[in-house]
Protein backbone atom coordinates (compact mmCIF):
# COMPACT_ATOMS: atom_id res chain seq x y z
CA UNK A 1 0.00 0.00 0.00
CA UNK A 2 1.26 3.37 -0.82
CA UNK A 3 1.00 6.85 0.87
CA UNK A 4 -1.95 8.97 -0.57
CA UNK A 5 0.23 11.44 -1.94
CA UNK A 6 1.97 9.02 -4.41
CA UNK A 7 -1.11 7.91 -5.60
CA UNK A 8 -1.78 11.63 -6.89
CA UNK A 9 1.49 11.40 -8.84
CA UNK A 10 0.61 9.54 -11.68
CA UNK A 11 -3.06 11.17 -12.06
CA UNK A 12 -1.40 14.69 -11.90
CA UNK A 13 1.60 13.27 -14.27
CA UNK A 14 -0.55 12.28 -16.72
CA UNK A 15 -1.90 15.95 -17.94
CA UNK A 16 1.70 17.57 -17.80
CA UNK A 17 2.40 17.94 -21.40
CA UNK A 18 5.93 18.42 -22.50
CA UNK A 19 5.62 21.90 -23.32
CA UNK A 20 4.24 22.77 -19.84
CA UNK A 21 7.26 20.84 -18.08
CA UNK A 22 9.70 22.66 -20.40
CA UNK A 23 7.86 25.77 -19.59
CA UNK A 24 8.19 25.47 -16.08
CA UNK A 25 11.97 24.77 -15.97
CA UNK A 26 12.10 28.35 -17.74
CA UNK A 27 9.95 29.85 -15.15
CA UNK A 28 12.17 27.90 -12.02
CA UNK A 29 15.84 29.23 -14.71
CA UNK A 30 13.81 32.96 -14.62
CA UNK A 31 12.89 32.90 -10.44
CA UNK A 32 17.14 31.61 -9.88
CA UNK A 33 18.51 34.98 -12.10
CA UNK A 34 15.75 37.61 -10.55
CA UNK A 35 16.22 36.62 -7.17
CA UNK A 36 20.13 36.67 -7.35
CA UNK A 37 21.71 39.85 -5.90
CA UNK A 38 21.56 42.55 -8.61
CA UNK A 39 18.35 42.18 -8.88
CA UNK A 40 17.29 41.01 -5.41
CA UNK A 41 13.88 40.00 -5.56
CA UNK A 42 14.55 37.13 -3.15
CA UNK A 43 11.08 36.52 -2.05
CA UNK A 44 11.24 34.22 -5.39
CA UNK A 45 13.30 31.77 -3.11
CA UNK A 46 9.77 30.93 -1.29
CA UNK A 47 8.34 29.97 -4.62
CA UNK A 48 10.92 29.70 -7.52
CA UNK A 49 11.54 25.66 -7.21
CA UNK A 50 7.43 24.89 -7.50
CA UNK A 51 7.99 24.68 -10.91
CA UNK A 52 11.21 22.77 -10.96
CA UNK A 53 9.46 20.25 -9.06
CA UNK A 54 6.60 20.66 -11.36
CA UNK A 55 8.86 20.08 -13.98
CA UNK A 56 10.11 16.85 -13.05
CA UNK A 57 6.95 15.03 -11.49
CA UNK A 58 6.20 11.37 -12.35
CA UNK A 59 9.30 11.02 -14.99
CA UNK A 60 12.06 8.96 -14.86
CA UNK A 61 15.16 9.61 -13.69
CA UNK A 62 16.74 9.98 -17.49
CA UNK A 63 14.17 12.94 -18.18
CA UNK A 64 13.82 14.00 -15.00
CA UNK A 65 18.15 14.88 -15.53
CA UNK A 66 17.57 16.31 -19.01
CA UNK A 67 14.32 19.13 -17.47
CA UNK A 68 16.68 19.90 -14.37
CA UNK A 69 19.65 20.23 -16.75
CA UNK A 70 17.57 22.33 -18.89
CA UNK A 71 16.93 24.65 -15.66
CA UNK A 72 20.21 24.69 -14.47
CA UNK A 73 21.97 25.82 -17.64
CA UNK A 74 19.89 28.17 -18.63
CA UNK A 75 19.91 29.52 -14.91
CA UNK A 76 23.69 29.58 -15.22
CA UNK A 77 24.30 30.92 -18.84
CA UNK A 78 21.67 33.68 -17.85
CA UNK A 79 22.94 34.66 -14.65
CA UNK A 80 26.36 34.22 -15.02
CA UNK A 81 26.93 36.00 -18.65
CA UNK A 82 29.67 38.34 -17.05
CA UNK A 83 31.93 35.14 -17.35
CA UNK A 84 32.30 36.53 -21.19
CA UNK A 85 33.82 39.54 -20.07
CA UNK A 86 36.28 37.18 -17.98
CA UNK A 87 37.37 35.77 -20.87
CA UNK A 88 37.66 38.75 -22.81
CA UNK A 89 40.33 40.09 -20.48
CA UNK A 90 41.89 37.04 -19.06
CA UNK A 91 42.48 35.20 -22.32
CA UNK A 92 41.99 37.78 -25.47
CA UNK A 93 39.16 35.19 -26.59
CA UNK A 94 36.83 36.49 -29.41
CA UNK A 95 32.79 36.65 -28.94
CA UNK A 96 32.17 33.45 -30.53
CA UNK A 97 34.64 31.66 -28.15
CA UNK A 98 33.41 33.43 -25.29
CA UNK A 99 30.25 32.42 -25.82
CA UNK A 100 30.92 28.81 -26.83
CA UNK A 101 32.92 28.43 -23.48
CA UNK A 102 30.72 29.97 -21.46
CA UNK A 103 27.50 27.18 -22.47
CA UNK A 104 30.11 24.39 -21.68
CA UNK A 105 30.35 26.12 -18.65
CA UNK A 106 26.75 26.68 -17.89
CA UNK A 107 26.27 23.28 -18.80
CA UNK A 108 28.36 21.70 -16.18
CA UNK A 109 27.21 24.06 -13.65
CA UNK A 110 23.67 22.64 -14.63
CA UNK A 111 24.60 19.43 -13.31
CA UNK A 112 23.90 21.38 -9.79
CA UNK A 113 20.19 21.02 -11.12
CA UNK A 114 20.29 17.81 -12.99
CA UNK A 115 21.60 15.34 -10.62
CA UNK A 116 19.22 16.09 -7.41
CA UNK A 117 16.17 16.18 -10.08
CA UNK A 118 16.97 12.69 -11.19
CA UNK A 119 17.97 11.55 -7.80
CA UNK A 120 14.73 12.49 -6.83
CA UNK A 121 12.68 10.89 -8.86
CA UNK A 122 14.60 7.31 -8.87
CA UNK A 123 14.50 7.32 -4.42
CA UNK A 124 10.58 8.59 -4.97
CA UNK A 125 10.24 5.50 -7.18
CA UNK A 126 12.24 3.05 -5.29
CA UNK A 127 10.98 4.10 -1.66
CA UNK A 128 7.73 5.74 -2.16
CA UNK A 129 8.48 8.48 -0.68
CA UNK A 130 7.12 11.93 -1.78
CA UNK A 131 9.07 15.03 -2.26
CA UNK A 132 8.64 16.76 0.67
CA UNK A 133 10.91 14.88 2.22
CA UNK A 134 13.34 13.85 -0.57
CA UNK A 135 13.96 17.53 -2.62
CA UNK A 136 15.45 19.37 0.41
CA UNK A 137 17.81 16.30 0.91
CA UNK A 138 18.71 15.89 -2.38
CA UNK A 139 19.99 19.25 -2.78
CA UNK A 140 21.43 19.84 -0.05
CA UNK A 141 23.71 16.46 -1.30
CA UNK A 142 24.11 17.81 -4.59
CA UNK A 143 25.04 21.53 -3.17
CA UNK A 144 27.37 19.44 -1.33
CA UNK A 145 29.20 16.70 -3.22
CA UNK A 146 28.94 17.87 -6.51
CA UNK A 147 32.15 20.00 -7.79
CA UNK A 148 32.02 23.69 -8.31
CA UNK A 149 34.00 26.00 -10.83
CA UNK A 150 32.01 29.42 -8.85
CA UNK A 151 29.90 28.26 -6.78
CA UNK A 152 26.21 28.82 -7.37
CA UNK A 153 24.52 28.07 -3.94
CA UNK A 154 20.92 28.53 -3.62
CA UNK A 155 21.12 30.69 -0.43
CA UNK A 156 22.71 33.50 -2.78
CA UNK A 157 18.82 34.43 -3.42
CA UNK A 158 18.63 35.69 0.28
CA UNK A 159 22.23 37.08 0.48
CA UNK A 160 20.72 40.14 1.72
CA UNK A 161 18.30 39.20 3.89
CA UNK A 162 20.00 38.25 6.69
CA UNK A 163 17.24 36.99 8.92
CA UNK A 164 16.52 34.14 6.47
CA UNK A 165 20.77 33.20 6.62
CA UNK A 166 21.32 32.52 10.11
CA UNK A 167 20.49 29.36 9.99
CA UNK A 168 24.13 28.97 7.92
CA UNK A 169 26.00 29.09 11.50
CA UNK A 170 24.58 25.39 11.95
CA UNK A 171 25.30 23.38 8.73
CA UNK A 172 27.27 25.83 6.30
CA UNK A 173 25.18 27.60 3.09
CA UNK A 174 23.63 24.29 2.46
CA UNK A 175 21.62 24.39 5.35
CA UNK A 176 19.92 27.86 3.70
CA UNK A 177 19.37 25.30 0.86
CA UNK A 178 17.79 23.40 2.60
CA UNK A 179 15.07 25.31 4.01
CA UNK A 180 14.55 27.40 0.76
CA UNK A 181 13.56 23.81 -0.62
CA UNK A 182 11.65 22.77 2.55
CA UNK A 183 8.98 25.86 2.18
CA UNK A 184 9.06 25.46 -1.59
CA UNK A 185 8.65 21.50 -1.59
CA UNK A 186 5.94 22.07 0.99
CA UNK A 187 4.03 24.48 -1.36
CA UNK A 188 4.21 22.50 -4.25
CA UNK A 189 2.64 19.38 -2.39
CA UNK A 190 0.12 21.24 -0.61
CA UNK A 191 -0.87 22.60 -4.13
CA UNK A 192 -0.36 19.45 -6.08
CA UNK A 193 -2.76 17.56 -3.82
CA UNK A 194 -5.32 20.08 -3.91
CA UNK A 195 -5.80 20.66 -7.54
CA UNK A 196 -5.57 17.12 -8.31
CA UNK A 197 -7.32 15.52 -5.33
CA UNK A 198 -9.18 18.68 -3.58
CA UNK A 199 -7.19 17.65 -0.19
CA UNK A 200 -4.98 19.11 2.18
CA UNK A 201 -1.81 17.55 3.05
CA UNK A 202 -0.91 18.36 6.81
CA UNK A 203 2.25 17.52 6.45
CA UNK A 204 3.05 19.75 3.75
CA UNK A 205 1.20 22.45 5.77
CA UNK A 206 3.45 21.72 9.01
CA UNK A 207 6.39 21.76 6.40
CA UNK A 208 5.68 24.73 4.14
CA UNK A 209 4.84 27.18 7.75
CA UNK A 210 7.03 25.84 9.66
CA UNK A 211 10.18 26.68 7.63
CA UNK A 212 8.20 29.97 6.55
CA UNK A 213 7.74 31.00 9.94
CA UNK A 214 10.67 28.93 11.94
CA UNK A 215 13.55 30.25 9.39
CA UNK A 216 12.97 33.67 9.92
CA UNK A 217 12.37 33.87 13.55
CA UNK A 218 15.04 32.02 14.15
CA UNK A 219 17.31 34.08 12.54
CA UNK A 220 15.88 37.09 14.63
CA UNK A 221 16.33 35.51 17.91
CA UNK A 222 19.96 34.78 17.08
CA UNK A 223 20.82 37.86 15.14
CA UNK A 224 19.86 39.47 18.72
CA UNK A 225 22.36 37.41 20.83
CA UNK A 226 25.14 37.94 18.27
CA UNK A 227 24.49 41.67 19.09
CA UNK A 228 25.52 41.23 22.36
CA UNK A 229 28.69 39.41 21.75
CA UNK A 230 29.54 42.27 19.41
CA UNK A 231 28.98 45.01 21.73
CA UNK A 232 30.70 42.90 24.23
CA UNK A 233 33.91 42.68 22.18
CA UNK A 234 36.88 45.09 21.68
CA UNK A 235 36.46 46.98 18.27
CA UNK A 236 39.17 48.24 15.94
CA UNK A 237 39.13 50.42 13.34
CA UNK A 238 39.47 49.81 9.72
CA UNK A 239 40.34 51.91 6.89
CA UNK A 240 39.76 49.93 3.52
CA UNK A 241 41.02 51.74 0.95
CA UNK A 242 39.30 51.23 -2.82
CA UNK A 243 42.05 52.03 -5.19
CA UNK A 244 39.34 52.34 -8.50
CA UNK A 245 41.90 51.31 -10.86
CA UNK A 246 41.03 48.92 -13.76
CA UNK A 247 43.17 46.23 -15.53
CA UNK A 248 44.87 48.23 -18.27
CA UNK A 249 45.95 50.96 -16.32
CA UNK A 250 47.70 48.34 -13.30
CA UNK A 251 49.34 46.33 -16.65
CA UNK A 252 51.12 49.53 -17.92
CA UNK A 253 54.18 50.36 -15.77
CA UNK A 254 53.93 54.29 -16.41
CA UNK A 255 50.50 54.84 -14.45
CA UNK A 256 51.47 52.28 -11.74
CA UNK A 257 53.01 55.52 -10.03
CA UNK A 258 49.45 57.40 -9.81
CA UNK A 259 48.40 54.25 -8.47
CA UNK A 260 50.47 54.02 -5.45
CA UNK A 261 50.58 57.69 -4.76
CA UNK A 262 46.37 57.56 -5.01
CA UNK A 263 46.57 54.96 -2.50
CA UNK A 264 48.71 56.42 -0.13
CA UNK A 265 46.75 59.79 -0.16
CA UNK A 266 43.25 57.43 0.95
CA UNK A 267 45.00 55.66 3.34
CA UNK A 268 46.26 59.02 4.76
CA UNK A 269 42.98 60.57 5.01
CA UNK A 270 41.12 57.46 6.65
CA UNK A 271 44.06 57.39 9.16
CA UNK A 272 43.17 60.95 9.95
CA UNK A 273 39.47 59.66 10.28
CA UNK A 274 40.53 57.21 12.93
CA UNK A 275 41.80 54.19 11.38
CA UNK A 276 43.72 51.97 13.01
CA UNK A 277 44.43 49.20 10.57
CA UNK A 278 44.60 49.80 6.67
CA UNK A 279 43.25 47.34 4.18
CA UNK A 280 44.29 47.29 0.21
CA UNK A 281 42.91 44.81 -2.13
CA UNK A 282 44.65 42.04 -4.55
CA UNK A 283 47.81 43.45 -6.04
CA UNK A 284 46.93 46.87 -4.32
CA UNK A 285 50.35 48.06 -4.44
CA UNK A 286 50.65 47.99 -8.04
CA UNK A 287 55.20 47.21 -8.11
CA UNK A 288 55.08 43.67 -8.59
CA UNK A 289 58.42 41.27 -7.20
CA UNK A 290 59.51 44.77 -6.19
CA UNK A 291 59.12 43.76 -2.05
CA UNK A 292 60.74 40.32 -0.99
CA UNK A 293 58.72 36.86 0.36
CA UNK A 294 59.27 36.80 3.14
CA UNK A 295 60.89 39.42 6.13
CA UNK A 296 62.81 42.70 5.11
CA UNK A 297 61.52 46.18 5.49
CA UNK A 298 59.40 48.99 3.17
CA UNK A 299 61.19 50.45 0.25
CA UNK A 300 63.87 53.65 1.85
CA UNK A 301 61.97 57.18 2.62
CA UNK A 302 61.83 59.05 -0.75
CA UNK A 303 62.32 56.02 -3.15
CA UNK A 304 59.25 56.34 -5.78
CA UNK A 305 57.73 52.78 -5.20
CA UNK A 306 57.68 53.14 -1.47
CA UNK A 307 54.72 51.55 0.33
CA UNK A 308 54.25 53.74 2.98
CA UNK A 309 53.86 57.48 2.21
CA UNK A 310 51.23 59.95 4.05
CA UNK A 311 50.34 57.14 7.02
CA UNK A 312 51.47 55.51 9.70
CA UNK A 313 48.90 52.40 10.70
CA UNK A 314 50.02 48.83 10.04
CA UNK A 315 48.91 48.03 6.53
CA UNK A 316 47.63 44.58 4.75
CA UNK A 317 48.07 45.02 1.11
CA UNK A 318 48.29 42.86 -1.92
CA UNK A 319 51.00 42.12 -3.90
CA UNK A 320 52.49 39.75 -6.89
CA UNK A 321 55.83 38.11 -5.03
CA UNK A 322 58.63 35.79 -6.82
CA UNK A 323 61.33 34.01 -5.61
CA UNK A 324 63.25 32.44 -8.48
CA UNK A 325 65.58 30.31 -6.36
CA UNK A 326 62.08 27.88 -5.59
CA UNK A 327 59.83 28.68 -8.91
CA UNK A 328 59.89 30.85 -12.22
CA UNK A 329 56.43 31.72 -11.35
CA UNK A 330 54.66 34.25 -8.98
CA UNK A 331 52.83 33.75 -6.25
CA UNK A 332 49.40 36.33 -5.06
CA UNK A 333 50.42 37.40 -1.53
CA UNK A 334 48.93 39.22 0.76
CA UNK A 335 51.24 40.82 3.50
CA UNK A 336 51.68 43.34 6.70
CA UNK A 337 53.84 46.07 6.46
CA UNK A 338 54.30 46.47 10.72
CA UNK A 339 54.22 50.30 12.39
CA UNK A 340 57.90 49.76 12.30
CA UNK A 341 58.65 49.34 8.52
CA UNK A 342 59.17 45.60 8.72
CA UNK A 343 57.30 43.15 6.59
CA UNK A 344 55.55 40.53 8.63
CA UNK A 345 53.32 37.91 7.73
CA UNK A 346 52.44 36.59 4.06
CA UNK A 347 49.44 34.60 2.97
CA UNK A 348 49.55 32.85 -0.81
CA UNK A 349 46.55 32.39 -2.62
CA UNK A 350 45.51 29.12 -2.38
CA UNK A 351 42.82 29.01 -4.93
CA UNK A 352 44.33 30.78 -8.17
CA UNK A 353 41.40 31.35 -10.71
CA UNK A 354 41.00 28.56 -12.67
CA UNK A 355 42.20 29.19 -16.67
CA UNK A 356 43.18 32.80 -16.02
CA UNK A 357 45.92 32.26 -13.01
CA UNK A 358 45.90 28.50 -12.82
CA UNK A 359 45.61 25.56 -15.13
CA UNK A 360 45.26 22.14 -13.68
CA UNK A 361 46.84 18.99 -15.20
CA UNK A 362 48.62 20.28 -17.94
CA UNK A 363 52.26 22.38 -18.40
CA UNK A 364 51.88 25.94 -17.66
CA UNK A 365 54.38 26.63 -20.48
CA UNK A 366 52.25 25.19 -22.69
CA UNK A 367 48.65 26.31 -21.91
CA UNK A 368 50.32 30.48 -22.18
CA UNK A 369 52.14 29.52 -25.43
CA UNK A 370 48.37 28.55 -26.48
CA UNK A 371 46.70 31.64 -24.37
CA UNK A 372 49.03 34.32 -24.30
CA UNK A 373 46.97 36.53 -22.17
CA UNK A 374 46.47 34.44 -19.58
CA UNK A 375 48.90 34.30 -16.52
CA UNK A 376 50.02 31.67 -14.33
CA UNK A 377 50.06 31.53 -10.59
CA UNK A 378 51.45 29.53 -7.92
CA UNK A 379 49.22 28.01 -5.43
CA UNK A 380 49.57 28.68 -1.48
CA UNK A 381 49.89 25.88 0.48
CA UNK A 382 46.88 26.41 3.42
CA UNK A 383 45.06 28.57 5.14
CA UNK A 384 46.70 31.37 7.01
CA UNK A 385 46.81 34.11 9.65
CA UNK A 386 47.89 37.51 9.49
CA UNK A 387 48.72 39.56 12.45
CA UNK A 388 48.77 43.13 13.12
CA UNK A 389 48.98 44.89 16.41
CA UNK A 390 48.52 41.22 18.19
CA UNK A 391 45.34 40.93 16.24
CA UNK A 392 44.85 38.22 14.11
CA UNK A 393 42.89 38.30 10.96
CA UNK A 394 41.48 35.12 8.32
CA UNK A 395 42.99 36.42 4.65
CA UNK A 396 40.89 35.26 2.17
CA UNK A 397 42.12 36.24 -1.88
CA UNK A 398 39.46 37.11 -4.36
CA UNK A 399 36.92 34.44 -4.90
CA UNK A 400 38.49 32.70 -1.73
CA UNK A 401 35.61 34.32 0.23
CA UNK A 402 32.81 32.54 -1.63
CA UNK A 403 34.12 28.89 -0.76
CA UNK A 404 32.68 28.14 2.47
CA UNK A 405 34.99 25.31 3.33
CA UNK A 406 38.09 26.94 2.62
CA UNK A 407 36.86 29.42 4.90
CA UNK A 408 35.87 27.35 7.51
CA UNK A 409 39.56 26.25 7.54
CA UNK A 410 40.45 29.20 8.00
CA UNK A 411 38.43 30.32 10.72
CA UNK A 412 39.45 27.38 12.80
CA UNK A 413 43.17 28.72 12.68
CA UNK A 414 42.03 31.35 15.12
CA UNK A 415 41.21 34.40 13.63
CA UNK A 416 39.32 38.15 15.07
CA UNK A 417 37.98 38.39 11.63
CA UNK A 418 38.18 37.49 8.30
CA UNK A 419 39.87 40.25 5.40
CA UNK A 420 39.82 39.78 1.83
CA UNK A 421 41.55 41.31 -1.05
CA UNK A 422 39.01 41.27 -4.39
CA UNK A 423 40.36 42.20 -7.90
CA UNK A 424 36.90 42.29 -9.36
CA UNK A 425 37.78 44.59 -12.24
CA UNK A 426 37.83 41.33 -14.73
CA UNK A 427 34.50 41.27 -14.90
CA UNK A 428 33.74 45.16 -16.02
CA UNK A 429 31.01 46.51 -14.19
CA UNK A 430 28.24 43.62 -14.53
CA UNK A 431 26.22 41.13 -12.64
CA UNK A 432 29.22 39.71 -10.67
CA UNK A 433 29.79 42.02 -8.19
CA UNK A 434 26.98 41.79 -6.72
CA UNK A 435 26.92 38.06 -6.65
CA UNK A 436 30.67 37.70 -5.93
CA UNK A 437 29.80 39.87 -2.56
CA UNK A 438 26.22 37.84 -1.85
CA UNK A 439 27.84 34.45 -1.53
CA UNK A 440 31.03 35.84 0.39
CA UNK A 441 28.37 37.74 3.08
CA UNK A 442 27.31 33.98 4.26
CA UNK A 443 30.99 33.40 5.89
CA UNK A 444 30.51 35.88 8.19
CA UNK A 445 27.52 34.25 9.52
CA UNK A 446 29.10 30.48 9.22
CA UNK A 447 31.65 31.51 11.28
CA UNK A 448 30.64 34.77 13.12
CA UNK A 449 33.55 36.57 12.25
CA UNK A 450 33.25 39.97 10.51
CA UNK A 451 34.18 40.19 6.66
CA UNK A 452 36.08 43.40 5.78
CA UNK A 453 36.84 43.43 1.94
CA UNK A 454 38.79 46.17 0.08
CA UNK A 455 38.20 45.34 -4.13
CA UNK A 456 39.96 47.21 -6.38
CA UNK A 457 36.97 48.71 -8.39
CA UNK A 458 34.61 48.23 -5.57
CA UNK A 459 32.31 47.33 -3.91
CA UNK A 460 34.07 47.50 -0.80
CA UNK A 461 31.88 46.75 2.14
CA UNK A 462 32.24 45.93 5.93
CA UNK A 463 29.74 42.87 6.43
CA UNK A 464 29.10 42.20 10.16
CA UNK A 465 29.05 38.63 11.89
CA UNK A 466 25.61 39.13 11.18
CA UNK A 467 25.74 38.99 7.63
CA UNK A 468 24.41 42.74 8.14
CA UNK A 469 26.53 45.03 4.65
CA UNK A 470 26.64 47.93 7.20
CA UNK A 471 29.53 49.70 4.52
CA UNK A 472 29.36 49.25 1.18
CA UNK A 473 31.14 51.58 -1.67
CA UNK A 474 30.01 52.32 -5.57
CA UNK A 475 31.62 49.62 -7.94
CA UNK A 476 33.44 51.96 -10.52
CA UNK A 477 34.39 50.60 -14.50
CA UNK A 478 38.30 52.07 -14.38
CA UNK A 479 38.87 50.75 -17.93
CA UNK A 480 36.05 52.42 -19.99
CA UNK A 481 36.73 55.67 -17.58
CA UNK A 482 38.14 58.76 -19.52
CA UNK A 483 40.88 59.51 -16.76
CA UNK A 484 41.98 58.15 -13.69
CA UNK A 485 39.55 57.76 -10.73
CA UNK A 486 39.99 58.68 -7.27
CA UNK A 487 40.39 56.40 -4.59
CA UNK A 488 37.66 55.66 -2.26
CA UNK A 489 37.02 54.62 1.26
CA UNK A 490 35.84 54.29 4.45
CA UNK A 491 36.29 53.63 8.20
CA UNK A 492 34.52 50.75 9.38
CA UNK A 493 34.22 49.65 13.34
CA UNK A 494 35.09 46.13 13.42
CA UNK A 495 34.38 43.94 16.60
CA UNK A 496 36.87 41.33 17.73
CA UNK A 497 35.33 38.19 18.28
CA UNK A 498 36.67 36.16 20.87
CA UNK A 499 39.25 33.37 19.38
CA UNK A 500 37.35 30.59 21.35
CA UNK A 501 33.76 32.17 20.30
CA UNK A 502 33.50 28.72 17.55
CA UNK A 503 29.93 28.10 15.73
CA UNK A 504 28.55 24.68 15.10
CA UNK A 505 29.64 25.13 11.35
CA UNK A 506 33.16 26.32 12.51
CA UNK A 507 33.62 23.29 14.78
CA UNK A 508 31.99 20.53 13.01
CA UNK A 509 32.46 21.46 8.92
CA UNK A 510 30.72 18.85 6.73
CA UNK A 511 29.08 17.06 9.51
CA UNK A 512 25.60 18.29 8.29
CA UNK A 513 26.33 17.31 4.85
CA UNK A 514 27.23 14.19 5.60
CA UNK A 515 24.33 13.32 7.86
CA UNK A 516 22.18 14.38 4.73
CA UNK A 517 24.19 11.74 2.43
CA UNK A 518 24.24 8.80 4.97
CA UNK A 519 20.19 9.47 5.37
CA UNK A 520 19.79 9.64 1.64
CA UNK A 521 21.88 6.77 1.24
CA UNK A 522 19.56 4.41 4.34
CA UNK A 523 16.48 5.73 2.63
CA UNK A 524 17.76 4.71 -0.74
CA UNK A 525 18.96 0.73 0.99
CA UNK A 526 15.66 0.44 2.52
CA UNK A 527 13.94 0.89 -0.11
CA UNK A 528 10.27 0.84 -0.92
CA UNK A 529 8.10 2.01 2.51
CA UNK A 530 6.31 0.46 4.41
CA UNK A 531 2.70 1.79 5.92
CA UNK A 532 -0.01 -0.08 8.76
Amino acid sequence: MTGTSDRLAPDLAAGIRPWQRLLASLVCAACMVLGSPDVSWWWLGLVGWVPWLYAIEGLGPKKAFWYGWLTGTITVFWGFIWLTELLDKFAGFGLPMRLFIHLLFAAFQGLQWAVPAAAIVWLRRRTGRDVLLLAPLCWVAGEALLPHVFPSYLALMWAYEPRWLQLAEIGGVTTVGLAQLAINAGLYVLLRDYIARGMVSRAAAATFAGFLIGTPLYGTIRMAQVDAVIADSPKVKIGVVQGNFGIYEWSRNKYKYGILERMQAESGRLEAEGAQLLLWGETGYPFSYTLPRKGGHDLPVGHPKRVRRTFTAPLIFGIVTEDKAVSPYAWNTAMVLERDQSLGDTYDKVFPLYFGEYVPLVDPEWYRKMVPAASYINPGEKPGVLRADDMRFGPLICYEDILPRFARETAAGGIHAFVNLTNDSWFGKSKEQSQHLGLAVLRTIENRRALVRSVNAGPSVYVDPNGRVIHQTEVTDPDNAEAPLAATGFVAEVPLIDLDYLTPYTRTGELFNGLVVLLLIGIGIRGPRRFR
